[in-house]
């Protein structure tokens, strides 16, 4: 297995410990994500319309400063983006983010999601960052359904970098959890229509890095690996095919020198 080790680390499984406990292997960057796929966007969530919804007359008062263009707070930017508001959610983001101390990657996330599923996409990024140090164990429930209701349309619509999160949260101790056979079928779909081997690719080095780590290995991991490695095989991109092929030849002759 110390092949597999190396070979692993070198197509870019390895990654930072926090993120590795939250969410698992990272597709490795063998193909550089086309800008404009990064940027498809969906409205998941029309947000709040009307600050008739708003409970007190402060908060309606500041929702009108906000889409004037005017300052607001950041406490009543979090109250705004708790109601759902896009706007204040994208804004509060960018507090978060700009703030001298450590930001919540909880809130990072949470209020990213809220931006990103009113359509704007350019949050998804910071949003996607963030959920790359979340606890499994720890983060509410609610939110991870959050971050599912805004992942999963972007990347059915063909958004690589949401497409690329959904592989990499959903397994046995990531944040998504066990990944269904209908959510592995819809994600192999949409890596066919990239046709570049890339998220096959990824699947296989997040189960062979599952399987390096376990005191018994999962004859099924091993087994769904090699399909994904075969898939991946025959890219037309030269990285891809190049490295599937390493690991193919890796899994046929696992032993070593040293071993």
């Amino acid at each position: 297995m110390k092949r597999l080790a190396a070979i692993l680390i070198a197509c870019g499984v390895a990654m930072p410990l926090a993120a590795q406990d939250a969410s698992g292997p990272i597709i490795p960057n063998l193909i550089a994500s086309n800008i404009e796929d990064t940027r498809v966007s969906v409205t998941v969530d029309p947000g709040l319309r009307s600050s008739k919804r708003l409970r007190t007359v402060a908060l309606r008062n500041a929702r009108a400063a906000l889409h004037d263009g005017r300052d607001v707070s950041a406490h009543d930017l979090r109250l705004l983006a708790e109601a759902g508001d896009g706007l204040a959610a994208q804004r509060y983001v960018r507090v978060l983010d700009s703030a001298s101390a450590k930001p919540s990657q909880s809130d990072l996330a949470y209020f990213s999601a809220v931006a990103v599923g009113t359509g704007r996409i350019w949050t998804l990024r910071t949003m996607v960052d963030a959920l790359h140090q979340l606890d499994p164990e720890t983060e509410p429930r609610a939110r991870v359904r959050k971050y599912m209701q805004v992942l999963y349309p972007h990347a059915w619509a063909g958004n690589t970098l949401a497409l690329e999160a959904v592989v990499a949260f959903n397994g046995e101790g990531r944040l998504f959890g066990a990944l269904s056979e209908r959510t592995r079928e819809r994600i192999l779909a949409e890596a066919r229509k990239q046709g570049n081997g890339r998220i096959e690719f990824g699947i296989a080095m997040g189960l062979l890095e599952r399987t390096r780590a376990a005191e018994t290995p999962d004859p099924a991991d091993l087994a769904l690996a090699r399909n994904m490695l075969e898939l991946a095989s025959a890219s037309d991109h030269l990285a891809v095919r190049t490295s599937a092929q390493n690991l193919l030849r890796l899994m046929d002759n696992p032993k070593t020198d040293d071993s």
